[in-house]
């Protein structure tokens, strides 16, 4: 079988795809969160506490998963995860309790965090900075698609089957997935780091990055503004739903709307790249982000109780977030390119790990209005653009001197 080009667009498609898995099983049964409340007998907080157990997983077993991949390679450790995720799905098709939801929503996690990892560390492995950029901005205009249309296709197959066909979806996904990487990709890692596991190693390669100012000063920016999406991914079907009483498959298609303002991102990202700077186009990102958030808590005080009034300004802040997200991850990348891995994944666990607190502090805020979600979003594009405005002028006179 002849392998996939990395300058191809099937490659690129290969990658999306992949990545992409990990936004679907946190947003193929957000609108199953009414039924699971009510089938396990379940907590607004308990419900939440799948989605942040699984975000948790990912930011930790990343940390795992990059001085792995340094060591084993690209395709092993990728194919491995993707089995793990493929039984954990499965399992979480026969639930029959929240606590082995939660349990199994962990496990998940711990396979699906080599698809978070690895396509980035390859992306390293085979471009440059700018270019780097480009393709995960690429790359994320493709996916995008994926969470686009995952909570429609996921409302209705709770409403025509029960959520449980929302995982064996999953599973069968993850195999498709995994037979592409088995017969068609070859690994991208030309030179293994033998060293990658040893503790000493780990630990060095760790507090290098964290104490990187140029590095921290994207996964710190990425992090605060992919958190004010993950206030909306965490508490939009409650809001939505039981707040503006939008029909359980009706939610996808507002859901949908706001995905679509990431995608636009993604494409404007690179473009506002090439012409005016990464600096430049973080700027315009996180801009969009703190304007969506200051719109849609203005909609709230004023009390205008549609569901336009979320999506609309959810729509241009995660518009902010499309541009903001791939050119800080290959921001924070870009000075290491002997550790790419162990760079992919501690920029995932700074902005997931951070995330995932955002969102458990969302739903146990949750008091049957739309204000604790929507303040949050608002305080985090403030936050974003705040902080890169402080960071980003630093590193820029420290260029030119």
């Amino acid at each position: 079988m002849k392998a996939l080009v990395p300058t191809t667009f099937a490659y690129t498609c290969f990658l999306s795809a992949t990545v992409a898995l990990g936004p679907l099983a946190s947003d193929m049964y957000l609108p199953a969160f009414p039924q699971l409340e009510r089938f396990f007998s379940a907590s607004v907080g308990e419900i939440q506490w799948t989605l942040s157990i699984y975000l948790f997983g990912i930011a930790f077993f990343q940390l795992f998963y990059g001085p792995f991949t340094d060591r084993f390679g690209r395709k092993s450790v990728l194919l491995f995860g993707l089995v793990v995720f493929i039984g954990a799905s499965s399992a979480c098709f026969f639930a029959t309790s929240i606590e082995q939801m939660t349990i199994f929503r962990f496990i998940q996690s711990f396979g699906i965090s080599a698809s978070v990892v690895v396509p980035r560390a390859m992306v390293r492995d085979l471009y440059e900075r700018d270019q780097a950029a480009k393709q995960l901005s690429r790359m994320g205009s493709i996916m995008g698609f994926a969470p686009a249309i995952a909570p429609v296709l996921g409302g209705y197959i709770v409403i025509f089957y029960c959520w449980q066909g929302i995982f064996l979806c999953l599973a069968v996904i993850a195999v498709a997935i995994s037979l592409v990487v088995l017969i068609f990709v070859e690994d991208s890692l030309k030179h293994k780091d033998l060293t990658a596991l040893r503790p000493a190693m780990i630990w060095k390669n760790y507090y290098e990055l964290l104490t990187h100012a140029e590095f921290m000063g994207y996964a710190l920016t990425a992090a605060l503004c992919f958190s004010g999406m993950f206030a909306f991914i965490s508490g939009s079907s409650f809001v939505l739903i039981n707040v503006f009483d939008v029909s359980t498959e009706h939610f996808g298609y507002y859901f949908g709307l706001v995905v679509i303002g990431f995608i636009l991102g993604t494409l404007l990202g690179p473009r506002m790249t090439y012409a005016f700077g990464l600096r430049s186009s973080l700027r315009f990102g996180v801009m969009l982000s703190a304007s969506g958030g200051i719109i849609m808590l203005f909609f709230a005080l004023v009390s205008f109780h549609h569901p336009l009034a979320i999506a609309l300004p959810m729509f241009l802040y995660n518009m902010g977030v499309g541009v903001v997200m791939p050119q800080c991850q290959a921001g924070a990348m870009a000075p290491f390119p002997e550790k790419a891995g162990a760079a992919a994944a501690l920029t995932g666990f700074v902005i997931l790990g951070f995330s995932a607190v955002v969102g458990l502090i969302v739903a146990e805020l949750y008091d049957g209005t739309q204000m604790p979600m929507v303040g949050t979003i608002c305080v985090m594009g403030m936050g974003s653009f705040i902080f890169f405005m402080m960071t980003g002028h630093r590193a820029e006179a420290a260029e030119t001197r």
